[in-house]
């Protein structure tokens, strides 16, 4: 009975064999694979159709009819072999390929990139024919070159004030983003959309003026007529502790005159502006709002202007260019640093070295400094010099870059985020757009690109990146 019972066993399985089909005969399985791979990233540009192709598949045992299925953002936008789309949304999308016949389906997950217009790429803040106008050049698309006139693009009937004064932008992670930008005549102090440009509000402004405008961490720092406030980007309002510690109720220093070439220094999660006042010849930092001379040595250096103020290498190393009582240029290198004395935090300013600067730095020079390396850019006309300010004041005699033709007037200079290139916007001497970027290799010095008649009369060049939380993969 048994060996009845393994007979039947092995004909039925003999049969089930004979049966099977799923892999040879008829309706064999076609198993999926992909032979070529798609791109992890893709990047096209909004409401403009781009096209990505099926990559070549392989189907094991039989060839079955294809479907495909395209999504982007979870949603499904093509069902055809060749995606072509136009979306009109911009971001980093996360997108899906199904490809798939009766027996079953494979798929392949990438990312696409559409860049917003303005998103990320070199800013310039300009005059020309009476008024203010914004020139804005894509890294996305740099063989596009600048665009000029962005700002009247996108915002007709809302017209900027013929003297353009400052422009920041608020690149975050946390927050949304936005520019920020002060003309006058008449006054406008406008709230811009970080990726349009377009005119969200106009800022009721509690002064008169604005000199200067920096921007640390999601906050305006705003120089004005020998005085200083602050604006919170995230709450959007004024405050002005570090005037009213200097002239309020109980300020020590009502007469206070500060310079507008201030720095905000600081680290990781806390920032201060650090300023110079004339008048009383004090250095104040808003952590404190203590008076400090600048000294070199055990002798007070009286000034009579200050150029700029920079971050050195570190973000509680700052240099100083100042002219002094006498007429001669200097610079200082300082570093300030919190320290506990008898249990108590201190400020302390440590004036690492004074050293006589170039005497050909003057009010029209500008300055950039790299946090990657010990070295102080400075221009004199169109002739920028490089300073290794631990080089014990061993100023240069040559100059490292001759920018321009001659009678070109350097007005901004600015490294990028890797500090291997140099920017630098120059005003020319004629043309009808006077103003012009150059762009240099740290390394090499050599020229990598140019472009010229990109703007008018050129007061601020920024670069904008692209926002922390956007750029993430």
């Amino acid at each position: 009975m048994k060996q009845l019972i393994s007979i039947v066993v092995v004909l039925f399985s003999l049969i089930g064999c004979l049966d099977d089909q799923t892999e040879m005969g008829e309706n064999a399985i076609s198993y999926l694979s992909f032979e070529t791979e798609l791109d992890s990233l893709y990047y096209g540009e909004r409401n403009v159709e781009f096209i990505i192709e099926t990559p070549e598949m392989k189907q094991k045992n039989q060839d079955k009819i294809l479907s495909y299925e395209w999504q982007i953002n979870y949603e499904v936008v093509s069902t055809e072999r060749v995606l072509k789309c136009a979306y009109d949304s911009c971001g980093l999308f996360p997108c899906r390929l199904k490809v798939y016949n009766e027996d079953g389906a494979i798929f392949k997950e990438f990312k696409l990139r559409i860049p917003n217009p303005y998103d990320e790429g070199l800013l310039l803040f300009s005059k020309y024919d009476g008024r203010s106008i914004i020139s804005f050049r894509n890294d996305n698309w740099p063989e596009r070159g600048f665009e000029k006139d962005v700002y009247a693009l996108n915002n007709p009937g809302i017209p900027l004030g013929a003297d353009p004064i400052a422009i920041v932008c608020s690149p975050t992670e946390y927050y949304t983003p936005y520019i920020y930008l002060v003309t006058e005549n008449p006054f406008r102090f406008l709230k811009l959309d970080y990726y349009t440009m377009q005119v969200l509000e106009e800022i009721a402004y509690p002064e008169e003026r604005v000199d200067r405008m920096l921007e640390k961490d999601y906050c305006l720092y705003i120089m004005a007529d020998g005085k200083t406030l602050d604006y919170d980007c995230q709450n959007a309002y004024f405050r002005n502790n570090f005037q009213q510690g200097l002239t309020g109720k109980y300020g020590s220093f009502p007469d206070a005159e500060l310079s507008d070439k201030a720095v905000v220094y600081g680290g990781e999660y806390n920032w201060y502006l650090l300023a110079f006042d004339m008048k009383n010849q004090f250095l104040f930092s808003a952590k404190d709002i203590e008076p400090h001379s600048i000294m070199n040595g055990d002798e007070i250096v009286e000034v009579n202007k200050i150029y700029d103020m920079l971050l050195g290498v570190n973000v509680e190393d700052i240099l100083i260019l100042l002219e002094d009582k006498d007429g001669q240029n200097q610079v200082v290198y300082l570093n300030i640093s919190e320290q506990y004395i008898d249990y108590s935090s201190v400020l302390v300013f440590e004036f690492k070295s004074v050293y006589p600067a170039a005497p050909g730095i003057n009010d029209q020079s500008v300055f950039a400094s790299s946090t990657k390396e010990n070295i102080l850019y400075y221009t004199v006309g169109n002739e920028i010099y490089r300073y290794n300010y631990l080089s014990a004041g061993n100023f240069p005699t040559r100059s490292d870059y001759t920018v321009g033709v001659s009678g070109s007037l350097i007005k901004k200079m600015i490294l990028n985020e890797d500090k291997s290139e140099l920017y630098v916007a120059v005003d020319t001497p004629n043309g009808e757009y006077r103003g012009a970027v150059y762009c240099y290799d740290i390394e090499t010095k050599e020229l990598k690109w140019k472009e010229e008649g990109v703007a008018g009369e050129i007061v601020e060049m920024l670069y904008k990146p692209r926002n922390r939380n956007y750029n993430e993969d």
